[in-house]
């Protein structure tokens, strides 16, 4: 035997022996910590572990050697400390090398020493067995035989310890065995049969010797012989912290006894070692043998409630503990683990680790049904009916049409799961419907778009760039791309059947596209790209620029911020629109990408239909953000910057107090100084009065801005109505125009027909008629299929209004619409009506996406209804547009 025990027997060793920092310690100083009534003064000197062990427990030997080692040696390591502990299983698994005190602090304040108790315990095993216990007389006879007791003892625990140990126990361990044994070689005794007689019943009370595992019919009626014994504090502690799941702190025990916790822990060890003792004793037999055919049953890793029902008792409650019986076994199973409401052979985390690679492993090839999946796991040791929870437990997976697919902490990584399942594209609401995970379409929408390893498909269709394709990249792009395709020039007719063939878009919309001022007809019917025209031009002028552009505002530095004010969506990581002058100014243009930089992340901006930005939410969350406050963004130099201004509802402010917070000035501002403080704010900078400024904030459509100023400038406020009037018409709630009437204006208002045959025959005609009209849009009207909408586009052009975009797509969906004007102001769409009267799923989709957006929409035969209403709610058309 190698090490500070080599040349001792085990009933000579002392716990000095095993911690060798005892050795030079002051008993002065280790007796408070160490001393018992019932050992001699300096017994971990003088006296051997076996008799110690028999006489207060090897728990109480443990846990004072713990409280020494911190209390003296906190700054040895466990290998210093604790030499012999590599030799041990539990050692071959732990560090070493960290020192006593951060090996405690690592399990908490109240369990380190606990902890550390934990490594001192594998080291007192082999003296277990054959002490005696000091606190009983000594027979003489007894005396004058100890000493050959004491080598039948020997051979005994040298027997025991080579049946006991596993064939693939370490080597060192195994050394330790083969030197004991040839000790107890070289002292043969005369008589070791009371000995060996005394071992034997021992092992056939233990798991390891010849315990029959069967299950008890009544094993409640088993455990009345230990329990009837026990009083009141035993009974708290046993459902407190023995049997409890939810276990009840040492110091709480402790006061409710009325003793300290140091006591409290004492009655615990006592009350375990007693319940110990009593399973491997005859009376216990019964219970040790259920405990074991349970075990067996169970097999290496089982759930509680497969526990709970494999035995119609184990339900019932004990009565002195007021616990179920399945409580007291999960907490008495020899070689289970309890925790997390599993029971389990070794360690739960290595197990979930060990599985958790495993699917992954077995995921990356392909995505297996459900029978290969519970095959593998049963590989593990985890049974079928067990094999649903353990996904749950393991985490980072979910079954879903029979199959186990990888599940990501990202909508991304779902996405992809699903589309890989699936192998095939699918159109935005069919994904999202296969996640079922709670994200917004918005957000989905945003996060797929922004991800290269998807691929748009069609209008509506996503699948993973891997698989190859063409892609979807909205009509302008597409028809740029058909014609680099071709050498830059092409049939127009030819474009329109290309990509009508290829993807779910009308040949309406590619028309209006093609009629788009950045292609040109060379010769009939022939369709090139215009010279001056480059995609995504910087130079972009919006029809209002940044300083006519509401929600943005400039500081003293020259910057321009546009304020967001922050709602559900955005949290949520949707996406959004942002106004034209803006973008704009940050020098985006039609159909044009740029990527900004911010603190946490990336962002794109595109413009397709319109202009948009991607999530924020990143930032958001970085800033604390909540709904209802007030976020203004910048871009300068490559980066996104961002100031959040809080919605402090509480805070006693005045309105003009409030209205300055929207324009991201929250100092105070004179009433001399307002109106050149507010026209810098606004792009006015040499406004002098608080008349100019108001209708500058009209003009941009400013108005909440407006009722907030309106009680203290009311007189300049009603200045600015006759402006107004002739400027815009505030936008209207979606989808409702019973209220839309010409109330803004100061003739009467005119009332609708109610009869579309003389709506589409106006009295008179206007000054000024577009030419779009009859250029790109009547006649590519069908006279039969569109009647209603061709007579809604001449009663319109005899009117003089401005020409919509002829097919019209909205968004990232590319949600249809015949006729489309998308005012700064307001916004207003002709859709194709209901067919028969039943309105399609893809047509309220449509007409939800529309209506989300601010949009006011109807066909075209509600519109020849309500055309008076129309007509003022559209712009003229002038010959300089």
């Amino acid at each position: 035997m190698s090490g500070p025990i080599e040349s001792k027997s085990p009933f000579c060793i002392a716990l000095v022996d095993l911690l060798p920092a005892l050795r030079w310690g002051d008993p002065r100083q280790l007796g408070p910590l160490l001393e018992d009534p019932h050992l001699s003064e300096t017994w971990w000197n003088d006296t051997s572990l076996t008799d110690v062990t028999a006489t207060i427990g090897a728990e109480e030997v443990a846990h004072r050697a713990a409280q020494a080692l911190r209390a003296h040696w906190p700054h040895l390591t466990l290998g210093v400390a604790l030499p012999n502990l590599c030799f041990c299983p539990e050692g071959q698994g732990t560090d070493l090398r960290v020192t006593i005190e951060q090996a405690a602090s690592d399990a908490g304040a109240e369990e380190g020493v606990e902890a550390l108790a934990g490594l001192v315990r594998p080291l007192l095993r082999p003296f277990l067995i054959g002490g005696r216990n000091l606190m009983e007389p000594v027979p003489a006879a007894s005396r004058d035989e100890s000493a050959a007791e004491s080598d039948q003892d020997v051979r005994s625990l040298a027997d025991t310890l080579a049946r006991l140990i596993p064939a693939d126990a370490a080597p060192a361990i195994r050394t330790a065995v083969d030197t004991l044994r040839a000790w107890a070689q070289e002292h043969p005794g005369e008589d070791s049969s009371t000995s060996a007689r005394a071992v034997d019943e021992q092992i056939e009370a233990t798991p390891g010797g010849k315990a029959e595992s069967a299950l008890l019919e009544v094993p409640l009626d088993a455990l009345e012989s230990l329990i009837s014994d026990w009083g009141e504090r035993q009974l708290s502690v046993a459902a407190g912290r023995t049997f409890g799941q939810n276990r009840i702190s040492l110091e709480s025990l402790g006061e409710q006894f009325g003793v300290s916790r140091e006591r409290a822990r004492q009655i615990q060890v006592a009350l375990e070692k007693k319940l110990q003792l009593w399973l491997h004793s005859g009376a216990g037999q019964p219970f040790l043998g259920h405990l074991l055919a349970v075990q067996e049953l169970l097999g290496p890793v089982a759930t509680e409630t497969e526990l709970r029902e494999l035995h119609p008792v184990h339900e019932l409650a004990v009565p002195a503990l007021g616990l179920p019986l399945w409580q007291l076994i999960a907490s008495l199973l020899p070689d289970r683990t309890w925790t997390s409401g599993w029971l389990v052979e070794g360690d739960l985390d290595g197990r979930i680790e060990q599985a958790r690679a495993e699917l992954t492993r077995r995921c990356s090839e392909s995505a297996p049904v459900w029978a290969e999946v519970v095959e593998l796991l049963g590989e593990l040791g985890i049974r079928e009916a067990a094999a649903e929870e353990w996904l749950l437990a393991v985490k980072g997976f979910r079954v879903t049409d029979g199959h186990l697919l990888p599940w990501g902490r990202s909508v991304n990584d779902r996405a992809e799961a699903v589309l890989m399942l699936v192998g095939h594209p699918l159109a935005m609401e069919d994904l999202l419907a296969r996640l079922d995970d709670g994200t917004a379409l918005a957000s989905l929408r945003n996060q797929i778009q922004t991800d290269d390893r998807f691929m748009r498909r069609d209008r509506d269709l996503y699948g993973l760039r891997r698989w190859g394709g063409v892609e979807y990249l909205g009509i302008r792009e597409m028809i740029i791309r058909e014609l680099e395709s071709v050498g830059g020039e092409a049939k127009s007719e030819d474009l329109i059947t290309s990509l009508c063939s290829q993807f779910d878009v009308s040949d309406k919309s590619v028309r209006a596209y093609l009629a788009a001022p950045e292609f040109e007809r060379f010769k009939r019917g022939w369709i090139r790209v215009a010279a001056s025209t480059e995609t995504g031009s910087a130079d972009y002028q919006p029809r209002r620029d940044v300083a006519q552009t509401r929600r943005c505002f400039q500081t003293g530095q020259g910057t321009w911020w546009y304020r967001l004010d922050v709602n559900g969506e955005h949290l949520r990581g949707s996406g959004f629109t942002i106004p034209a002058g803006f973008a704009a100014h940050l020098g985006l243009a039609p159909g044009g990408r740029l990527e900004l930089s911010h603190d946490v992340g990336d962002i794109q901006l595109v413009w397709r239909n319109q202009p948009s930005c991607g999530s924020i939410r990143p930032l958001l969350e970085r800033m604390d953000a909540v709904e209802g406050d007030h976020v203004f963004v910048a871009a300068k130099d490559g980066r996104l910057k961002a100031l959040r201004l809080a919605d402090e509802p509480d805070l006693n402010l005045t309105d003009t107090q409030r209205a300055l917070r929207l324009m991201a000035l929250s100092g105070q501002v004179t009433e001399k100084d307002m109106p050149a403080v507010l026209g810098r704010r606004i792009g006015l900078a040499d406004a002098r009065t608080m008349d100019e400024v108001l209708a500058h904030l009209r003009i941009r459509g400013d108005k909440d801005i407006l009722e907030l100023l309106s009680e203290q400038y009311e007189s300049e406020l009603c200045g600015t109505a006759a402006l107004d009037e002739g400027l815009s018409v505030p936008a209207t709630p979606a989808g409702d125009l019973s209220s839309a009437s010409t109330r803004q204006h100061s003739a009467p208002d005119p009332q609708p027909t109610g009869n579309t045959e003389n709506a589409a025959k106006p009295a008179a005609k206007a000054e000024f008629r577009d030419p779009t009209w009859d250029d790109e849009i009547i006649p590519l009207l069908d006279e039969g299929s569109e009647a209603d909408l061709l007579r809604l586009a001449q009663a319109l052009a005899n009117q003089g209004k401005k020409a919509p975009v002829f097919g019209f797509e909205l968004g990232e969906g590319g949600w249809q619409a015949d006729f489309a004007w998308d005012q700064d102001t307001a916004k207003f769409a002709v859709v194709p009506a209901a067919q028969h009267g039943h309105t399609e799923p893809e047509a309220e989709r449509r007409d939800l996406a529309y209506r989300a957006a601010g949009w006011t929409i109807r066909s075209a035969v509600d519109w020849l209804a309500h055309l008076d209403e129309l007509l003022v709610l559209l712009p003229d058309a002038n010959p300089g547009s």
